[in-house]
């Protein structure tokens, strides 16, 4: 499978982005805005992902309907999501139908009515939502794991905002949100799959004319303190979920791909030594991994496991030998090629779907202002040794840089049994 990058930097700052696949008839285009739930005030939480869903409630040139019918209509697919550092509106279709995929996503990124009424009803809909995930304690441990380490700072806080914020939301609002955050030098349009780099670059300059000029989420994007606590959180539920972690790399870390090969090897399946440890050998838990997030100035590692409340205690011990064991010992051979051979063919069979190829494309754009070609990837998982991902596990798992939070119905007692076993 052969593949052209190519990148073109618009005169009003837009970066056009693409990866053409020859043997493709589809095409993968995500337009992707520079800002998230971490450029939040306070009172602003959860904004990004309201207007993320508002957009679809109609625009100066299609209703709702025509929007939803707009690419489906040509077997096509349209959505988006918010995270914490980007909002990205995307689209799947054949290669013929580039033209109509890019005006309706430009229609989406510049022309939203944001109608009161609209804006009402979908307050609801988002009130839903915040209420399905205070029903899954796997989904809000995670959400409270983020507040537990970075507190009351925009990181900390959840992408789909609080009752509170969302319902105060006014029209005003979203538009001086808008006003602020989407502009131009914000904005990366990606593509993957069998598109004309330079056919794309001519929709876009017509289509997409948003305001000059840089988003201003810098004052908020300061690098984050991190806050190290055990938090008890009391519900009724069938089981105990808990997250323990630490603060970890930024995305652009050269140590990046030594804590990947780290968390396959700690948590990233059922060969990982956690999910042997924990669940094949004691039987502790059902669901057990570890996972990393990398941010433009930091990340964070972590475990995730679910149990009964009176084996909490045991398994987070077990969990934590396995951390302070790939600390004091390196890698066996067999063990390191088989990590790497597991990363990279999770890698390709992956980038085998042009939506991730142009996820991928479009993240090292924000993150690195470059492409990395997938072979550059494999050598650089490659060159890594036993050693650099041992200096990893050294330099992050430290007692004072642990954060947890416990998630069910547990006693404070739990809590100081914990606090006194969290020692690496």
């Amino acid at each position: 499978m052969k593949s052209v990058f190519n990148k073109t930097v618009l005169d009003n700052g837009i970066r056009v982005v693409t990866e053409r696949i020859s043997p493709f008839r589809s095409i993968s285009i995500g337009f992707w805005v520079n800002v998230g739930s971490r450029d939040e005030k306070p009172l602003e939480r959860g904004l990004s992902h309201f207007i993320e869903h508002m957009v679809f409630k109609g625009t100066k040139k299609r209703t709702a309907r025509e929007i939803a019918q707009s690419l489906e209509s040509l077997g096509g697919h349209l959505n988006a999501f918010t995270g914490r550092e980007q909002t990205c509106y995307y689209a799947r279709v054949l290669d013929e139908h580039i033209t109509v995929a890019v005006d309706v996503l430009a229609d989406l990124v510049k022309n939203s009515l944001l109608s009161p009424s609209d804006l009402e009803k979908e307050k609801k809909v988002i009130l839903e939502e915040i209420k399905d995930v205070q029903d899954n304690p796997s989904d809000l441990v995670h959400d409270l794991y983020a507040q537990t380490l970075w507190k009351d700072q925009p990181l900390g806080q959840p992408v789909i905002g609080s009752t509170e914020t969302v319902s105060a939301f006014r029209r005003k609002n979203l538009v001086g949100f808008l006003d602020r955050h989407y502009k131009s030098e914000s904005i990366v349009v990606a593509a993957s799959g069998n598109v004309d780099h330079h056919r794309l670059v001519e929709l876009v300059q017509q289509k997409l004319k948003p305001k000059p000029g840089d988003n201003s989420n810098s004052a908020l994007r300061r690098f984050p303190n991190s806050f190290q606590e055990v938090k008890l959180v009391k519900r009724k539920t069938a089981q105990t979920h808990v997250c323990v972690g630490v603060p970890a790399f930024k995305f652009s870390h050269p140590r990046r791909q030594a804590l990947t090969l780290l968390n396959l090897v700690l948590g990233g399946g059922m060969s990982s030594r956690l999910f042997q440890s924990i669940r094949e050998e004691f039987g502790l838990a059902y669901s057990i991994y570890s996972f990393v997030d990398f941010f433009e100035d930091t990340g964070t590692w972590g475990i995730y496991l679910a149990t009964d409340a009176g084996q909490v205690q045991k398994a987070v011990d077990f969990a934590l030998r396995e951390l302070k064991k790939v600390k004091k010992e390196a890698l066996t051979r067999s063990e390191l090629e088989h990590v790497k051979a597991q990363l990279k063919g999770n890698l390709v069979i992956g980038l085998e779907n042009s939506s991730n190829r142009m996820n991928r494309l479009a993240r090292y754009e924000l993150y690195l202002k470059k492409c990395v070609s997938l072979d550059q990837t494999m050598a650089d998982i490659e060159k890594t040794k036993s050693e650099d991902i041992q200096e990893v596990a050294q330099r992050l798992f430290q007692a004072q840089n642990l954060s947890s939070v416990i998630l069910g119905p547990v006693s404070n007692g739990l809590q100081k049994g914990l606090e006194s076993s969290l020692d690496l």
